[in-house]
């Protein structure tokens, strides 16, 4: 995963286990999140390793956060050849890889290199627009009732074409990427096959943080602008969004720890 080494001025890796698919579904069934430490969200969902083109990315797949930084798609693609140096492709991962990376400092961290998470994501609408009064359930609603949050409001402006289609299906879902956004992107720039985990049936009612919207709408900047990306529309406003965190760090999957929100990056 790149969410937190996209951060780093990386130098050297050193892979300290390589591991297969097995291992991996199990690592992500331990998965858990921010605000539901009892809630292991990947387990009992199907899990499967897909194989996407760069027209199937643009044509098929959502994203929380349609802008990606040029910066972070310099640092994906060294990143790939330094794992090609120990025969690696990062396009096409079977399982996962632990490592070691040090960067211009000699520092060194530790993380988990999978393939780039796509969850299949119910949606439900109300009079054309998103609807997730329907789609959390009664333990998220008594958080937020607790910590004083409710649903954003901005949800009620999303539109977009993809929508109307999807409105009109009995049971829309789409597939939504959850980490590795820079790469998939990475892969459609260089025209590679990128493959994907994805994960179908996350137990209902703790959507993932962000909304979907289409691929095709995906923006490029140079670089992350002061305070983050604002085309992010989180479900739950305020800091309410943060409790539907996936903490893959919890299945034994090394991405780094939450990071201030001033350095929070959109995947």
């Amino acid at each position: 995963m790149f969410q937190e080494v996209m951060w780093m001025v990386v130098t050297k890796i050193e892979i300290t286990n390589r591991f297969g698919f097995d291992e991996l579904v199990r690592r992500l069934n331990e998965v858990k999140l921010r605000g539901f430490s009892d809630v292991k969200i990947y387990e009992g969902a199907r899990i499967q390793a897909l194989d996407l083109s760069p027209s199937q990315i643009r044509q098929q797949i959502f994203t929380p956060q349609p802008t990606v930084y040029r910066t972070h798609l310099d640092r994906v693609n060294k990143m790939a050849e330094l794992f090609v140096g120990h025969g690696i492709d990062i396009f096409n991962l079977d399982g996962g890889v632990d490592y070691d990376a040090y960067d211009d400092s000699g520092e060194v961290t530790q993380w988990t290199l999978i393939p780039p998470v796509v969850e299949v994501v119910p949606l439900a609408f109300r009079n054309g627009r998103l609807d997730y009064e329907q789609l959390i359930n009664d333990e998220v609603r008594k958080l937020m009732q607790t910590e004083g949050h409710n649903l954003n409001p901005a949800l009620l402006d999303l539109e977009f074409e993809d929508y109307v289609a999807l409105a009109a299906q009995l049971v829309p879902r789409v597939p939504l990427i959850c980490d590795g956004s820079h790469r998939i992107h990475a892969a459609v720039e260089n025209d590679r096959t990128q493959k994907v985990l994805l994960i179908d049936g996350p137990k209902f009612g703790y959507p993932y943080y962000a909304a979907p919207k289409p691929y095709a709408l995906l923006d490029i900047i140079p670089d992350r602008p002061d305070g983050g990306g604002k085309d992010k529309i989180d479900v739950i406003e305020g800091k309410g969004y943060k409790n539907l965190y996936r903490l893959f760090p919890s299945g034994g999957i090394k991405s780094g720890d939450l990071r201030p929100d001033t350095e929070k990056l959109g995947v």
